[in-house]
């Protein structure tokens, strides 16, 4: 790829609401509701951990302490996408999230996980 100057893309996922895109990154704290994001998001980490996830930290490729490596799995554009949702449709709606790659096998899991504990 540095031969032929080429630049992976970097993973990132988006929804609609209102009539408009929201895009996130991994990470992302840009949005004007990151706070309320954030917060929903720790909530639905509670929720479905109590329900039986459990975070599968397999998936995170950086070398660092396991409690770590379990806040980047948080910090996953998906699930950033999927909190954003929930705070911004109403109930009966579907959350349909977007993506420019494939979802990790933990961020599939957990999805799941948060359908089941929110009904949606």
């Amino acid at each position: 790829m540095k031969r032929r100057n080429l630049i992976k893309e970097a993973g990132c996922s988006w929804i609609e609401a209102e009539n408009r895109v929201h895009k996130f990154h991994v990470g992302d704290t840009s949005h004007p509701q990151a706070q309320e994001i954030f917060k929903e998001l720790d909530q639905l980490v509670s929720k479905i951990k109590e329900i039986g996830y459990v975070p599968d930290t397999d998936f995170v490729l950086h070398d660092v302490e396991e409690e770590q490596k379990e806040k980047y799995l948080f910090q996953h554009s998906e699930k950033i996408a999927v909190a954003f949702g929930l705070i911004s449709t109403s109930r009966p709606k579907p959350v349909r999230i977007f993506k420019n790659m494939l979802v990790c096998g933990d961020c599939h899991t957990a999805m799941k996980f948060i359908s089941t504990a929110t009904g949606r």
